[in-house]
């Protein structure tokens, strides 16, 4: 049932997991934070990663670019779970 990181699908779960969070650290901080050092290192990152997605959306205080990238994130990850399970 569960994955040991040591398995190549752990490994891929646990990225993905990482980068889900860190995802929300940013959208956190983007809403939060305008003078942090780790926004302004996460920025340079997330920004030409998610500008196709930006431009498509409205701007609120919350980035919902983030979100909903965190949540496709999870969806792989939950994908990856049932089909190697």
């Amino acid at each position: 049932m569960g994955y040991f990181i040591s398995e190549p699908i752990g490994l891929i779960i646990a990225a993905l997991n990482t980068v889900t969070f860190i995802t929300i650290v940013y959208a956190f901080l983007k809403a939060v934070e305008e003078r942090s050092w780790l926004l302004h290192v996460l920025d340079r990152v997330y920004t030409p990663l998610l500008a196709p997605l930006r431009r498509a959306l409205p701007a609120w205080k919350i980035d919902p670019a983030s979100l909903i990238f965190a949540a496709v994130l999870q969806i792989v990850a939950f994908y990856i779970k049932r089909r190697w399970h």
